[in-house]
């Protein structure tokens, strides 16, 4: 059970720390992959100015397979492509007809062009390049995405990890709640809570037996900065470990059956 959001948060920061070390530890610009790596490497980031996405590859000896989506749709959308000399890369974007349709055409910079990570030697924390539609119906749009996590798991069932057999229920469960909160639907979102549960209160934690006492208590939950944060969040392809499912920086948890287990409103 996530009892300490605070720990669970630090622990967030704790993970992107290691990873930079283990890529840092690489072969210098190298992110082809190991023959028979399963890691799925997460990525979050944007395509043209505004659109908002999330990405999830494997690479496996150069070959890349995965998948993204956007924050609007919340929809998976299939990737395969390959790596080239170790740092540049083209990753093919199909619909549900296994028709190609787009194209990511990029590289994994050695420093990042946004400065995020300063001036520091990049292995393949950051993917960017060009998107563009296969039949150049569009303009060629700037995509920039930086790596969030890297877990293990599979593209068919990344929550397994966290003991979830179906991704589609999680995924389902995490966007009735998302949208509940985004809408103030308190019933429906103490609905999506397994009981008891410790939210933050002024006075210090307090425990939350049941939905009842979860409405109740619902303004001082879901506080209007909690709200954004929440909001803000993409309920689809989230990071997991063993202990449950993270929505956002990990202001919500989920359990294996899609329950949210873990409020961290503070």
């Amino acid at each position: 059970m996530l009892s300490c959001g605070r720990f669970e948060k630090a622990g967030r920061i704790t993970t992107a720390i290691i990873l930079s070390f283990l890529f840092a530890v690489s072969a210098s610009g190298d992110c082809r992959g190991d023959k028979d790596s399963q890691l799925l490497r997460n990525y979050d980031g944007t395509v043209g100015d505004t659109s908002h996405v999330r990405m999830t590859i494997t690479v496996n000896d150069h070959q890349i397979k995965g998948v993204y989506c956007y924050a609007s749709q919340l929809m998976n959308i299939t990737l395969r492509g390959r790596i080239f000399d170790a740092s540049r890369f083209v990753i093919d974007v199909f619909d549900s007809s296994e028709r190609s349709i787009g194209r990511f055409d990029g590289e994994f910079p050695a420093k990042d062009p946004r400065g995020k990570f300063g001036d520091s030697e990049l292995q393949c924390e950051v993917m960017v390049g060009s998107w563009y539609a296969r039949d150049r119906s569009s303009e060629k749009l700037p995509f920039y995405l930086t790596l969030e996590s890297e877990t293990g798991g599979t593209l068919e069932n990344r929550y397994s990890v966290a003991g979830a057999a179906d991704d589609k229920l999680i995924d389902r469960n995490a966007q009735r709640f998302w949208e509940a909160v985004k809408r103030g639907d308190k019933y429906t979102v103490a609905n999506l809570v397994k009981y008891p549960i410790t939210i933050y209160t002024k006075k210090g934690y307090k425990k939350i037996r049941n939905a009842g006492s979860l409405i109740r208590n619902y303004d001082v939950i879901f506080t209007p900065d909690y709200v954004d944060a929440i909001s803000k969040a993409i309920p689809k392809n989230m990071f997991v470990r063993d202990q449950g499912i993270m929505l956002g920086a990990g202001e919500v948890w989920f359990g294996p059956d899609g329950k949210v287990i873990t409020l961290n409103n503070f």
